[in-house]
This record gives structure tokens, C-alpha cells and sequence, in this order.
């Protein structure tokens, strides 16, 4: 067993050994391989260098034996790489590939002039046609161009004049810029063809050059034709439609078309007249260009017009055309105007080549927007018209009489001008406040001399004013049939009740004529006499007739009517409340002119004494009045201000604005507009306040007289802040923290008395809110501002106290818990006697005393008997005790 045990110990550390070995080999075995792999590539290149040499030797051994070198060119190596040339190729081979060298600049020059020189002398020594003038030589060529044709180019291949012409290029110039989109009319092929059919003819006939030109021209005209004839059926299917038709038509010979063909518009006059226009080939004359007629032929009437519809050189159908109506068209409207010449010798009409239109002056002085355009449609041939605020149904009437008879169209230049006399009047017053209309409904208007005026007028309300109308008539002036005379009359309307109901007309009255000069001669200095009514006749602008201005000129504005009218919407107001004055018997001045005629007054000399104010008060406030004057203001005029000046006035207040020796008064009034401007209204509201001012003024007279006996402690108490005759304004109380206000109200016919507070300091509310009913009652029974006083001064003290008691709703405060009470609620019973009533069980009477005192007594008990208690109220226990402890 032992040597067992020492064997395998052996074995076992042998294995060991070997394992420790082949671990330690196994970290180097990336390098062994690395090294293994550079063995291999060694030997294979050893073995690829000694294959290389074995087949080397075998190759000179056995391949080389016989190999010799050649015989090198060295001195054509030497030829080339020195002078980089070859000169020691043989002659016969250079002569056979290189080209000869070219000629020189200055040679070839010389050549070309010769030809050119060539060219000029055939030229010259040839039958050349005239349509072939235009020509230019250069550069060994001839280049004949032909506009709107053809263009060729032609040499000579030598100086013999037997040598033919030789043809080099050949460019059609026909273009149809309208329907070709761009595109050549020629195709190559065709321009080929025809290439070869002129040099032929060049080659054979004896005038080469007339041929070539006969030839190429009547293939151009051929092909013109052709093109306005596509132009014609794009025309006829794009824009004019059955307006041109083409009547006859062969290719390479003639395009007739018609125009203004009224068979077509027969419904529109009835005439069948047909207008052509043909364009032809002149078979005698081939070389003349396409040749243009008309029929009927075109009037003499202008030559540019004439020329331009004779020629087509331009190749456009629709420019033709035009050409041709604008001609037709500038004859129609000379016709017409012929019409007007012999109508008014003195018309100004004018005719406008660009657009054919004739522009008539309806009315001198005429502005250009103002003018009747006739213009001729040229597609149609027809008359349209024009003219800047006609409805199109009455362009159209017109339209339609002049188409038929061109004579029709002076009565309706008549109705145009008193149309358009109207319409002057209308914009010379839109500024102004009107409102304009051709008839005005009246229920006496057959009666009335309103019924007898023109049946050119135009009636003008004053909106300001809706009573009274403005009425202009326009007459003709006889030996001018482009002028009216006006005519301005007055015209005053009363409306019945309801809406429904026309109005009737009352006055009607010319204005003088001499308002003209008193409107336009400014520079005389003359002031009219204000709501003076006057007349004037005649023309608003008497400017001499000249041509229609294109810039918006004035000339148009009727100066004279808006000043009318402006003087009646200023006037009348004034002169209404001036009848108004005079039917109630109220002196005054009448209306005066202020501020060198810009504003009107009406001053009162006396205003009527008022019921209820004793005479000695009305005495004193006339004496104190110095000036009472009626003004309107306002954008609408529909404000009255009434200034009243008053001088010794009884009371001084502390007021900075009341400290002069005058107060003035202002009285505004405002009028509905369903009620005229300066009515009895507005005399009856002026009575009501003067009525206000004499009432509050005998009181204030009053208490004015009674300043200087008045108590120390009231005037300590209370101080006049505002007197301004039409309110009363009182501060009282140690901080003069509280505010009374007296005024007159008419509609009440009583005084009103309102409460205020004063300054930071006062509180939030007067604490005679309270008995305000009550001093109102007072104070109308006795309008004494003494006793009001010194009611006010006996009852802050108490009222101020009873304010802080809690007057809130509450519950719990009695059994029924459910119930809310008042804590206090006062009663006032008069301006002293406030009663007090407490969860509404008890109550006490409160009677303020002169000095400070109050007197106290329970509530509960009646006024007329101290043995009645009053119901629902319980004697207050303590009372008694309590206030006698004060």
C-alpha cells in the first residue's frame, strides 16, 4: 500500500507539472501564432523568388537566343522632342492627309470686299423691283427684306455675270402675334420646298430677281389672308359673337366681313343697313399689298381715321375693325352734333376721337361730370349714353328714342336740364338742414296759388323748422336753351293731427330780387335787414360758357339759394318767438343782429307781472332786472337760452361767483322736434320760471329785510351759500356741515325744499331727512326762511341724537320670537314733534323747545286726555324718574 500511495503521489505531481506547463503556454499562444504566420509568408516568398529565376534562365536558355535590337529613328525622335514638329514626313502623304493652310484675316478681308463689290455691280446692272429696295450688302451677301413679308439672303459664287444667283437663307415674316401663340405660321419642310422652288427659279428665268420676289409675295399675301381669316372665327368665337360675320371667303384671293349688320340688332331699331369691310388680292397688281374696302365707303371726316382703317399692315382683324366703327362712329356722332348746331347756335358740344364720345353741356356752366356722354358702341353701331346720377331706365328710354330718330334727343336734353337744375340745388343745400323733393302732397293745392307754379320746382323743407318750405321754380331762358332761370318763394304749411293727413298751405311769398347783390357783391359793405323776406331771379353762377372742366369746379353750387335757406333755418326760429311775444302781449326789441351779423338776439322791454307775488316784490324785481334777451345755440338750433341781468341783488352770498355787482341768470330750453322752433311753448316754460323767480324772490326779499334783527346765534348758525334767482342754498350748523335748498316748482305751484351735506366733515346724510316732509309743509304755509332757520337750529341737537338710535328690524324682542320688530321707529308728527316708539311696545313724544330745550312725555297716553292710554302701547315704567334726574 505504501509504495501504491508513493506512485500515484508520482503520477499525480507529473500531471501537475504537465498542467502547470500547458497553462504558462497557453498565456503566449497569441504570439506563437503570430510567429508561425511570418514563418509561412517567408517561405512562400522564397519559394516564389526561386520559381522566378528557374523561369528566367529557362527563357534566356531556350526563347532568347536568336533576339536582336532594332535600328531606332533617333534624329526623328530628336525633331519631335526639340522642335515639336515632323518635317521628314514624305510629300506624297503629307499632300494627301494635312489640309492646306487657311488664308489670312487680312486676305479674306480682301475677298469679301471684292464680292461685296460684285454684288453692287449686278445690282446695279440688274432688273430689280422696287419692293426690293431695301437691301444691305455685307459680308460677301445680299439681304433683301420686304416688312411683314419675307426676308432673303443672296450671293454670287463668282465675278462672271452669267453665274447664277444663289439663294442662302430664306425667313417668312408673316406673324399672328394675336392667334399664333409664338409659334412659326411656315414649317420647316414648307420653307424648304419653297427654298428650292426659287433657287430654281433663280437658275432659269431671265429677271431672277422679279421672279423670286413675285413668288415669295404672293406666297406672303396668301398666308396673310389666312391668318386675319383664323383671326376672324377667334373673334367671332371669343368676344364679338354675332356682331361680325364673314361673308364671303377664298384662300389666296379675299375676306369679306360684316359689321354693325342691324339685321342681327333688328329689334333694337329696325333698320337693315349692313356695313362691310372686305380685304382682297389685287389680281391687275400682284405686288401691291393686300388692298382694304369699304361699303358703304367711309365719310371724309378725318384723314388719320381714314388712314388708319386703309391699312393692315399691323395683320389684326380686331384693329381693322375698330378702325373702321371708330370712323363710322366719329360720322354718327358728327351728325349728331350737327342736330345740336342747328338747335343751339351757341353749343359747346365737343367730340372725343380716343373713345368716340360726344359730350354735350347740359346745363351752363357745365361741369364735365355734369355732361351727357353719347358714345357709339363698336360693336353694335349704338348710341349709349351716360350721365352721372340718371337711373339706367331713363338712359335706356333715351338710349332708345335716339337710336331710332337722332333728332328725339332734344326734348330730352330739356328734361335733362331741369334734372339737373334740381340736382344743383340738392347739392347746394346737402350741407344744410333740408330735406329736398319734387312734389309735396297739400290738401288745398289745387286752391292754393302753390298749385299755380311751374311743374319744374322743387320743394325744401327746413328740418329745423318742418312748417316752412322753400320753393325754387326753374324756368327756359328764351336764346339759351342751356341755361334756367330761378325763382325762390316762402311757403309756410300747418299739419292737421294724425300722420296720415296732408299738410296745408298757408302763405306763399317771392323773395325780393336784390338778395343777388346782397350774396355775391361782398366787396359793397351792405348788411340786410334780418328777417327781411326778399326775391331773386336768375342764374346762380353767371359765368360765360366755356368748356367743361375735368377738375370738380364750384360752379355748380347755388350761392344764392344756399344762402336763403340758411338765412330762413337762422330767421325763422327767431321770428316765430317773436309773433309768439307780440300775440301774448310781450314788448320787445324784435330780432337784432350781434356780433357784426353773426348771431341774432331778441331782447324783452318788459315781462308780465305775475299771479300770486304782491305788487311792492314785482316793482322790485323789474327795477332790479337790467336785460332779459332770447338766443339760440346749439348745432341743431333747437336750444333757447334766455339771459336774464340782474342788479341789486338783496342777498350776498359766498358764492366767488356771485360777488359782482351784476348776476346773470341763463334759462335754457329745449324744443321737441314735432314742435316748431320758437313756439308758445317755449314763452309759456319762460313765464313758468319767471313765475319760479318772482315767488323765491319775495321770500328772499323778506328775509333780506329781516338780516339785521335777526338772532346772534342764527346768523352764527347759518350762512347764505347760492343765490342765483333760481334756488336758494343755506349752510347751517357749527361746521356749516349741513345744506337746505328753497326753489319754486310751477308744475307743483310750491316750494320744494331739498337737504344736503357740505364738505368731509359732515356725515353721510342731513339729520332733518327725517322731517323734511314736514318743513316742506311748514314752509308752504309760511314761507318765512327766519322761522325756517330757527325751526332747524331747535331740532339738529335733538335729531342728531335720535339718528344714532338703531332702527334695524330684529328678532327675540318679543314672545313671538319669530316676528322680527324695529328697535326704534320714529314718527315724526310735525317739524318739532317727533314721536319715538321702542319694539313697538312703548313710546315718548319729544317736543323741541326754543334754547336747547326738549320736553318729554310718554307716548302712550293720549294728546286730549292723560287717562287714555293709546292702543297697542304700554306706559313706559321709570320714565318719570329718569327724566327727572335731568
Amino acid at each position: 500500500r505504501k509504495i501504491e500511495i508513493v506512485q500515484f503521489a508520482s503520477r499525480t505531481r507529473q500531471l501537475f507539472v504537465r498542467l502547470l506547463a500547458l497553462v504558462k503556454w497557453a498565456n503566449n499562444a497569441g504570439k506563437v501564432e503570430k510567429c508561425a504566420m511570418i514563418s509561412s509568408f517567408l517561405d512562400q516568398q522564397a519559394i516564389l523568388f526561386v520559381d522566378t529565376a528557374d523561369r528566367l534562365a529557362s527563357l534566356a536558355r531556350d526563347a532568347l537566343v536568336h533576339a536582336r535590337l532594332p535600328s531606332f529613328a533617333i534624329p526623328y525622335a530628336i525633331d519631335v522632342l526639340t522642335t515639336g514638329s515632323y518635317p521628314r514626313l514624305p510629300t506624297c502623304i503629307r499632300d494627301k492627309i494635312i489640309p492646306p493652310d487657311p488664308i489670312t484675316k487680312s486676305e479674306k478681308q480682301t475677298t469679301l470686299h471684292q464680292l461685296n463689290q460684285i454684288l453692287r455691280h449686278r445690282l446695279v446692272t440688274t432688273d430689280l423691283p422696287p419692293q426690293l429696295a431695301n437691301l444691305t450688302v455685307a459680308n460677301g451677301r445680299v439681304k433683301f427684306r420686304v416688312e411683314g413679308e419675307f426676308e432673303a439672303t443672296l450671293t454670287v459664287m463668282g465675278d462672271d455675270p452669267d453665274i447664277p444667283w444663289r439663294l442662302l437663307k430664306l425667313e417668312i415674316l408673316v406673324e399672328d402675334k394675336e392667334t399664333g401663340d409664338g409659334r412659326a405660321l411656315v414649317h420647316s419642310m414648307q420653307i424648304n420646298f419653297i427654298h428650292q422652288l426659287v433657287q430654281s427659279r433663280l437658275f432659269a428665268d431671265e429677271k431672277p430677281l422679279q421672279d423670286m420676289y413675285s413668288c415669295l409675295h404672293s406666297f406672303c399675301l396668301a398666308l396673310q389672308l389666312e391668318v386675319l381669316h383664323s383671326q376672324t372665327l377667334m373673334l367671332i368665337r371669343e368676344r364679338w359673337g354675332d356682331l361680325v360675320q364673314v361673308e364671303r371667303y377664298h384662300a389666296g384671293k379675299c375676306l369679306s366681313l360684316s359689321v354693325w349688320n342691324q339685321q342681327v340688332l333688328g329689334r333694337k331699331t329696325g333698320t337693315a343697313s349692313v356695313h362691310k369691310v372686305t380685304i382682297k388680292i389685287d389680281e391687275t397688281d400682284v405686288s401691291k399689298p393686300l388692298q382694304i374696302s369699304h361699303e358703304p365707303p367711309l365719310p371724309a371726316c378725318d384723314s388719320k381715321l381714314m388712314e388708319r382703317a386703309m391699312k393692315i399692315d399691323h395683320l389684326s382683324i380686331e384693329k381693322l375693325l375698330i378702325d373702321s366703327v371708330h370712323a363710322r362712329s366719329h360720322q354718327k356722332l358728327q351728325e349728331l352734333k350737327a342736330i345740336l348746331k342747328n338747335y343751339n347756335t351757341n353749343d359747346n358740344s365737343f367730340i372725343e376721337t380716343a373713345l368716340p364720345t360726344l359730350v354735350i353741356p347740359i346745363l351752363e356752366p357745365c361741369g364735365r361730370s355734369e355732361c351727357l356722354h353719347v358714345f357709339v358702341d363698336l360693336h353694335s353701331g349704338m348710341f349709349q349714353l351716360m350721365l352721372y346720377g340718371v337711373d339706367q331706365l331713363t338712359l335706356d328710354d333715351i338710349e332708345k328714342s335716339v337710336n331710332d330718330d337722332m333728332k328725339r334727343i332734344i326734348p330730352w336734353l330739356q328734361q335733362l336740364k331741369f334734372w339737373l337744375g334740381q340736382q344743383r340745388c340738392k347739392q347746394s343745400i346737402k350741407h344744410l338742414p333740408t330735406v329736398s323733393s319734387e312734389t309735396l302732397q297739400l290738401a288745398n293745392y289745387a286752391s292754393h296759388p302753390v298749385g299755380n307754379l311751374s311743374k319744374h320746382k322743387l320743394f325744401i323743407k327746413l328740418t329745423r323748422l318742418p312748417q316752412y318750405y322753400i320753393v325754387v321754380e326753374m324756368f327756359d331762358v328764351p336764346g339759351n336753351p342751356t341755361e334756367l332761370e330761378y325763382k325762390y318763394h316762402f311757403l309756410s304749411v300747418s299739419y292737421a293731427e294724425g300722420d296720415d293727413n296732408p299738410a296745408t298751405a298757408l302763405l306763399l311769398q317771392q323773395f325780393k330780387p336784390n338778395i343777388e347783390e346782397l350774396v355775391l357783391d361782398t366787396k359793397s359793405g351792405k348788411q340786410m335787414k334780418s328777417g327781411v323776406k326778399r326775391k331773386f331771379s336768375g342764374d346762380p353762377c353767371s359765368i360765360e360758357p366755356k368748356k367743361p372742366k375735368r377738375s370738380g369746379e364750384m360752379c355748380a353750387f347755388n350761392k344764392v339759394l344756399a344762402h336763403i335757406v340758411a338765412m330762413c333755418d337762422t330767421n325763422m326760429p327767431f321770428i316765430g318767438l317773436r309773433m309768439e311775444l307780440s300775440n301774448m302781449d310781450i314788448p320787445h326789441q324784435g330780432v337784432q343782429v350781434e356780433g357784426d351779423g353773426f348771431s341774432h338776439a331778441i331782447r324783452l322791454l318788459k315781462i308780465p307781472p305775475c299771479k300770486g307775488v304782491n305788487e311792492e316784490t314785482q316793482k322790485a324785481l323789474d327795477r332790479s332786472l337790467l336785460d332779459c334777451t332770447f338766443r339760440l345755440q346749439g348745432r341743431n338750433n333747437r336750444t333757447w337760452v334766455a339771459e336774464l341781468v340782474f342788479a341789486n341783488c338783496p342777498l350776498n352770498s359766498t358764492s366767488s361767483r356771485e360777488q359782482g355787482p351784476t348776476r346773470h341768470v341763463y334759462l335754457t330750453y329745449e324744443n321737441q322736434l314735432s314742435e316748431p322752433v320758437g313756439g308758445r311753448k317755449v314763452v309759456e316754460m319762460f313765464l313758468n320760471d319767471w313765475n319760479s323767480i318772482a315767488r323765491l324772490y319775495e321770500c328772499v326779499l323778506e328775509f333780506a329785510r329781516s338780516l339785521p334783527d335777526i338772532p346772534n346765534h342764527l346768523n352764527v348758525f347759518s350762512e347764505v351759500r347760492i343765490y342765483n334767482y333760481r334756488k336758494l342754498i343755506l349752510c347751517y350748523g357749527t361746521t356749516k356741515g349741513s345744506s337746505i335748498s328753497i326753489q319754486w316748482n310751477s308744475i307743483l305751484q310750491k316750494f320744494h325744499i331739498s337737504l344736503g351735506t357740505v364738505g368731509p366733515n359732515s356725515g353721510c346724510s342731513n339729520c332733518h331727512n327725517t322731517i323734511l316732509h314736514q318743513l316742506q309743509e311748514m314752509f308752504n304755509k309760511t314761507p318765512n326762511v327766519v322761522q325756517l332757520l330757527q325751526v332747524l337750529f331747535d331740532t339738529q341737537a335733538p335729531l342728531n341724537a335720535i339718528n344714532k338710535l338703531p332702527t334695524v328690524p330684529m328678532l327675540g324682542l318679543t314672545q313671538r320670537t319669530n316676528t322680527a320688530y324695529q328697535c326704534f321707529s320714529i314718527l315724526p308728527q310735525s317739524p318739532t314733534h317727533i314721536r319715538l316708539a321702542f319694539r313697538n311696545m312703548y313710546c315718548i313724544d319729544i317736543y323741541c323747545r326754543s334754547r336747547g330745550v326738549v320736553a318729554i312725555r310718554d307716548g302712550a297716553y293720549s294728546l286730549f286726555d292723560n287717562s287714555k292710554i293709546v292702543e297697542g302701547f304700554y306706559p313706559a315704567p321709570g320714565l318719570k324718574v329718569t327724566v327727572s334726574g335731568f
